[in-house]
């Protein structure tokens, strides 16, 4: 009987059950209670018994990677039902058709995405709904980035009476703004439901998957960087790293799919693993008319030298095509002509000099004017290589020249891979994360200079991008110094899990920072790890 009851017209056998119970009045007042269902069963076989139901919902689950989660933990769930997702996905789909781009579902949408809305509907812990019933509701936080969420529990009218109908939850994805006019509010159809591991709210059928953020965050109208933050200029920028967006916004392909399947496989872009000694990834199968968008931050206006890293199984010297990159739509390079390599990883670099790039935030688009070639990163380099300009970030092997002793100093005289200045001591490899380089074999003692230009005075955080699949156990410890003063103090490079993983460690305090130029020095305590690049940020 319980099975019948939870399938019966889907949710809407649930909405019956509650209003013949919510119906009922004595002489001329009734108190509603709400009816507490049991299912014998963990909420993931809870969700998955109710067939056509939460099909939808149980596929973003299991891509988000809580499928255990909602077996083994104790959680409660805001479950929207298949008519959410239809709805959302219609509504997103529409919009495509008449942007002429290609379709998009819940199983090639970005997983990111995907991921961070779905964790908003599961919520640690066992909260039932009359804990919500105070006058203000409360606060819950989603399963995963700590995302703040509202759950207030209201009775409806029923037969004129105030309150004498069954209970609903108004749930809310408060936007992390205190104002609730700026909220997003759905309501529940069914609360209360209990598995042997948690509860399940079931939302109303009118509710709509992602609130009202679906369309915006998977079918952005204008590209945003990949990783969340511009790519900086000066530095290095992988192909790979294109924004996202998709077919369109953040790149055109001439088919949707990735042939060389790897790193976005969703995407329609074609990114394979780079051969030739490298360590990433390039881009191959171009072809005429395609294009990719990178949302960059120039921190220095003017002419950059820009070293493009190309390919081609032309035949040494013969021409394999043409590109040009565009700023906010404005040429800032003439054709690039890419030679032939007798190879599609044979890599060689393509050096010109770009027109006067301005200042601050923009839009790069690489332009394929004729394509037979492979892509593997660009690298822009002031033209009068000065000073690295602060704020800014810096890549580990742009430290200043010299040698042992003035530019730096490592433990042995020998450059162990041999990717980049060859005759200097540094260990210097290619790095997988997003083109470029890295600084590995690192040992006690050792340390970098890199000359700055601070642009104006104030108070800054200095980040080092590290990686190291080591538990420090007391090692791993490095510092900054600025014109010979220790300023961040003795730093600890954690566990990321792999060699390739890198992640940022910023100082815990803030550093005072005069303008002009300076000395920075990155002193390895202990060594390690491998370094990637250093940002250093204003305090806002």
């Amino acid at each position: 009987m319980r099975k019948n009851i939870f399938r019966c017209g889907a949710v809407t056998g649930l909405v019956i059950l509650f209003l013949y119970a919510g119906c009922k009045k004595d002489s001329g007042y009734y108190d509603h209670e709400n009816v507490i269902h049991e299912f014998k069963g963990n909420t993931y076989e809870f969700l998955k018994s109710q067939t056509g139901v939460y099909d939808s919902f149980l596929l973003v689950i299991d891509r988000a990677g809580l499928t255990d989660s909602l077996k083994k933990g104790n959680y409660t769930v805001f479950a929207p039902t298949n008519a959410s997702f239809s709805e959302a996905i219609s509504n997103m789909n529409n919009l495509r058709k008449a942007q002429g781009r290609p379709l998009l579902y819940l199983s090639t949408a970005a997983a990111n995405e995907m991921d961070s809305m779905v964790t908003r509907y599961i919520i640690p812990g066992i909260i039932p709904s009359d804990s919500m019933s105070k006058q203000d509701g409360i606060d819950m936080r989603g399963v995963r980035y700590n995302y703040r969420m509202h759950g207030r529990y209201v009775s409806t009218r029923s037969e004129g009476y105030t309150e004498g109908g069954p209970g609903i939850i108004e749930f809310s994805n408060t936007k992390n703004v205190i104002y609730t006019r700026q909220w997003s509010t759905s309501t529940t159809v069914t609360v209360d439901i209990k598995t042997t591991n948690g509860l399940v709210n079931v939302m109303d059928r009118n509710h709509i998957f992602g609130f009202d953020e679906f369309i915006g965050r998977i079918n952005p109208t204008l590209p945003v960087p990949f990783n969340g933050y511009p790519l900086p200029i000066p530095g290095t920028i992988s192909f790979d790293q294109f924004d996202k967006g998709g077919e369109s916004v953040a790149y055109h392909d001439e088919d949707v799919r990735n042939n060389g399947g790897k790193y976005r496989p969703g995407e329609g872009v074609d990114i394979e693993d780079a051969g030739g000694g490298e360590n990433g990834y390039d881009i191959g199968w171009t072809a005429s008319g395609e294009w990719l968008a990178f949302t960059v931050f120039v921190n220095e206006p003017g002419p950059y030298h820009l070293y493009l890293k190309a390919a081609s199984g032309k035949g040494a010297g013969e021409d394999a095509g043409t590109l040009h990159l565009e700023m906010d739509g404005d040429m800032v390079t003439n054709g690039i002509k890419i030679k032939g390599t007798g190879g599609n990883q044979n890599w060689y670099y393509n050096e010109i000099i770009t027109r006067p790039l301005p200042a601050g935030k923009h839009l790069l688009k690489v332009q394929y004017d004729l394509a037979n070639y492979n892509l593997r990163y660009m690298r822009f380099v002031p033209i009068n290589n000065g000073p690295w300009p602060v704020p800014g970030t810096i890549p580990v092997e742009a430290f200043d020249p010299g040698g042992e002793g003035v530019g730096y100093h490592d433990a042995d005289a020998d450059n162990q891979p041999k990717k980049f200045r060859l005759n200097e001591g540094v260990d210097i490899g290619m790095a997988k994360e997003g083109g470029g380089y890295e600084v590995g074999w690192t040992n006690d003692g050792e340390w970098l200079n890199y000359t700055i230009d601070v642009k104006k005075a104030g108070d800054y955080f200095f980040s080092a991008r590290l990686a190291s699949p080591n538990e420090p156990n007391g090692g791993q410890r490095f510092h900054f110094e600025i014109d010979g003063q220790d300023v961040s103090g003795s730093m600890t490079c954690p566990n990321t899990g792999d060699w390739s993983n890198y992640r940022d460690i910023t100082t815990p305090r803030t550093v005072h920072l005069e303008k002009g130029i300076h000395t920075m020095r990155f002193f390895l305590e202990n060594g390690g790890y491998n370094i990637r690049s250093y940002k250093i940020s204003e305090v806002n």
